[in-house]
């Protein structure tokens, strides 16, 4: 199953010898890679404690756990983790919404969407090119470009369902809520998926 950015990509190893293929610095760690992992850990955390209950955040475990699962995607963003991560956030918010009581607002919707966005594609990034590869900036132009056109998307359906809604939107049951923005986002994603072919 293809993850967001891969078509952009070339095979992993690909972009591991600079220029003239001498070969030189392929086994030094690169800092751009290390910069987008350091990203992979950023949005796995930050997607985790957002999606959790406001009183599982104000104490210290959970916020652990979300650091620990974020450290677990970055070291490993072509295993279990990255999957895993994304389940967990997806049942708690479930939890905060439906056991918790506290009402799903759209912006908060769009948060979690997108971090979950930028977690797995960068991710898949972070696993197609070797820690040791330089890679032009040409390379990764064609993902930020498509990053930002989900994002601008993303904010202006959420902003339009939002003004059509009004007031009959807080009437909405937080079940029916969860589950039309599930559907949604699954939506969104098959369409993204195909256009990327």
């Amino acid at each position: 199953m293809n993850r967001p950015g891969d078509d952009a990509l070339p095979p992993p190893g690909g972009a591991s010898s600079p220029p003239g293929g001498d070969g030189r610095g392929a086994g030094r760690v690169q800092l751009h890679c290390l910069v987008l992992r350091a990203l992979v850990w950023a949005a796995g955390t930050a997607v985790l404690l957002v999606a959790m209950p406001p009183d599982y955040r104000a104490g210290p475990v959970m916020p652990l756990l979300a650091v620990l699962l974020g450290l677990l995607t970055a070291a490993d963003p072509d295993g279990g983790w990255v999957p895993a991560t994304q389940a967990v956030t997806v049942v708690a918010w479930l939890l905060t919404t439906l056991v918790y009581g506290y009402a799903p607002s759209p912006a908060m919707g769009l948060l979690i969407g997108l971090l979950l966005y930028l977690h797995h594609g960068m991710a898949a990034i972070a696993a197609r090119i070797p820690a040791s590869a330089r890679v032009p900036a040409t390379l990764l132009a064609p993902w930020l470009a498509r990053t930002g056109a989900v994002t601008v998307a993303s904010a202006a359906v959420c902003l339009a369902l939002a003004a059509i809604t009004g007031a009959a939107g807080s009437a909405v049951p937080a079940a029916v809520a969860v589950v039309l923005g599930a559907a949604g986002a699954l939506t969104l994603a098959r369409v993204l998926r195909d256009a990327a072919r």
